[in-house]
């Protein structure tokens, strides 16, 4: 997968006032852009040469940006601040974020597998994803040692009520993911790389110490 990342020339505040609204939220449900993060995990399994205007031109394809013009007509009626930052967030937010996010999922997984050679990590089918918030899962052939939650470390500082209820919602997912399968952990990021590395390693090892399957 291209080590490519997008980024976004508005003003922090701008940006972080759009995502605490639950206005501007609602108008990013799949109904108004489509199931993003399935469109592209289809992209991945399915595309040979995966670079983000290869994913821009998939999902133009498959959804159009159509849409995106769709949402900034709503947004723009109401949102008091330039219109060049309500069109740079929205592609930014279904477009950007969207390749961000797997990219760096991919970026993670490979980073534990150099640590853990004798393992194979894989990245989940969208429906283990959407329906336990699991992101990859790591094997000893073909035993499932335990289930990665990948998020970036500014997951951890998100406090507003919309942001608690959709973690909570994930964490409920997530314990039903331990009763069915196989122990969770989270794996934070950060500039591209995995945060704390060696905590997320002494949770695996202890992990496997505690399976026996190491």
């Amino acid at each position: 997968m291209e080590d490519y990342y997008y980024t976004i020339d508005i003003p922090k505040t701008v940006y972080r006032n759009f995502n605490k609204s639950s206005w501007v939220n609602k108008h990013f449900s799949v109904s108004y852009v489509g199931n993003c993060m399935e469109l592209m995990t289809d992209f991945y399994k399915h595309t040979e040469i995966r670079t983000h205007n290869g994913w821009e031109n998939y999902y133009n394809n498959i959804v159009g940006f159509n849409n995106l013009t769709k949402i900034y007509d709503i947004l723009e009626q109401r949102l008091d601040t330039k219109k060049e930052y309500i069109k740079k967030y929205i592609w930014h937010r279904v477009i950007g974020q969207t390749w961000n996010g797997f990219r760096n999922e991919i970026a993670v997984i490979d980073e534990l597998q150099l640590e853990f050679p004798n393992t194979q990590i894989k990245k989940t089918s969208f429906e283990i994803d959407h329906e336990y918030c699991i992101d990859a899962e790591m094997y000893i052939g073909d035993f499932l040692l335990l289930g990665i939650q990948i998020k970036p470390v500014s997951y951890m500082s998100m406090n507003t009520a919309y942001q608690n209820r959709a973690k909570e919602n994930h964490r409920k997912k997530n314990q039903q993911y331990k009763q069915k399968y196989a122990p969770y952990i989270y794996v934070y990021h950060k500039d591209h790389k995995i945060h704390r590395k060696q905590y997320v390693f002494d949770q695996i090892n202890v992990i496997s110490t505690l399976r026996k399957h190491f």
